[in-house]
């Protein structure tokens, strides 16, 4: 059933942003979320049996961002030369993407090459510190996204791991009711352990845990990362550009307020390079994270706004649509407080992570550019991923 609902006044184009992250959370069977053009009111389709409740829900959610957001001006601090004119490929081949379930891909042939090559040129973002690599878990202790305020800030992203618990007659009745089964049954999560662990949403938290109740020299640590990430959002899963599994290629920055500042201004400048040199059409613009609905998720979104906490690499995509491709994120002292890891005779750590989400980069690039590489920008087409 389709639905529409009218806010008390047009959400801005940031708020339109929040309110689309969020939505899908409120039902499984929302789906199809778009604003009217003055973003004065919202469509969405749902099970007629929930119709009723989700109007009430939605138009409830939309007024309060609408309202909290109205004020604040996205920022952009760079626009690269494409974006003047934006161009798109009117013939984009997909093979070798290979979806096994819901938000999980594999890749092979074409986009697997041109995974390897944003995968290798993001390592190099790390080179003029010398960033140090770390190879990460991808299980991630519950405990440790309990102090990073995870559980509070973002529950509906959590991918949680457990087994069966240790018990014979739990294991032995398992077994027997999946003999012929073609899937899990409905029982099985009473069968599970209390979770000790998930599946990591982001890599640098590793990094922080790392370094708990230490003090780190004086001129900080710079370590380069490349994982995988899980983050379930419901309905909003679609295509490359947003998985449950995915891989993160980060820089990570630890020491002062001035020195990660300093560094991430200059990871913003390589990355605007960087677009200009690959002819992509995009903007490095203030951002924040979805947090949840939950009684201070606006005022942290209207913080991170307005507080230049964190930018989004935006690359535009046909038909006015975008997808955030890579973030430089100031973190403050918090993980510093959180894990009591202080910078030699300057207090508590201070972080940034600049952040590289390379599916996304895959599926922007595609749309950008096309399938045919003797047509893409020169830094691309001779690199060694594509020779031969």
């Amino acid at each position: 059933m389709t639905n529409s609902v009218r806010l008390q006044s047009p959400a801005s184009e940031m708020a339109r942003e929040e309110i689309s992250k969020q939505v899908a959370f409120l039902s499984k069977s929302i789906t199809n979320v778009r604003f009217s053009d003055d973003g004065a009111s919202i469509t969405f389709e749902a099970d007629d049996a929930e119709s009723d409740g989700l109007q009430a829900s939605v138009q409830q959610l939309g007024n309060r961002v609408a309202r909290a957001l109205r004020s604040l001006q996205r920022k952009i601090v760079f626009s690269s030369a494409a974006a003047a004119d934006p161009k798109f490929s009117s013939a984009v081949r997909m093979d070798g993407v290979h979806f096994m379930g819901n938000g999980q891909v594999a890749l092979a042939g074409l986009p697997l090459r041109l995974f390897n090559y944003f995968d290798r040129v993001f390592e190099d973002f790390g080179k003029p510190w010398q960033a140090e690599p770390v190879r990460t878990p991808t299980l991630i202790p519950t405990k440790t996204l309990s102090r990073c305020d995870y559980f509070r800030s973002f529950p509906q992203n959590v991918t949680f791991a457990s087994h069966l618990r240790e018990e014979g007659d739990v294991i032995d009745g398992f077994r027997a009711r999946h003999q012929t089964a073609d899937d899990v049954d409905d029982h099985a999560l009473a069968d599970m352990e209390r979770p000790e662990a998930c599946l990591s949403p982001a890599v640098c938290y590793h990094v922080y845990r790392m370094h708990q109740d230490e003090t780190l020299p004086a001129q900080g640590l710079i370590y380069g990362i490349c994982g995988k990430c899980f983050r379930y959002e419901s309905s909003n899963l679609s295509d490359l550009r947003r998985l449950w599994d995915f891989t993160m290629r980060e820089v990570v920055f630890l020491g002062t307020r001035e020195d990660v500042l300093a560094k991430r201004e200059k990871s913003m400048t390589m990355m605007a390079e960087f677009l200009d040199a690959h002819q992509l059409a995009g903007e490095i613009r203030t951002a924040s994270d979805p947090f949840f609905v939950a009684p201070d998720a606006v005022s942290k979104t209207y913080f991170q706004l307005s507080s230049d906490s964190k930018f989004e690499v935006s690359l535009m995509l046909p038909a006015g649509e975008r997808t955030a491709v890579g973030s430089h994120n100031y973190h403050s002292d918090f993980f510093g407080r959180v894990f009591h890891t202080d910078i030699a005779g300057a207090g508590a750590m201070h972080s940034v992570c600049v952040a590289f989400g390379l599916e996304r980069w895959v599926y922007a690039f595609l749309q950008q550019h096309g399938s045919d590489p003797s047509q893409w920008p020169e830094p691309v087409r001779g690199a060694p991923e594509f020779r031969g």
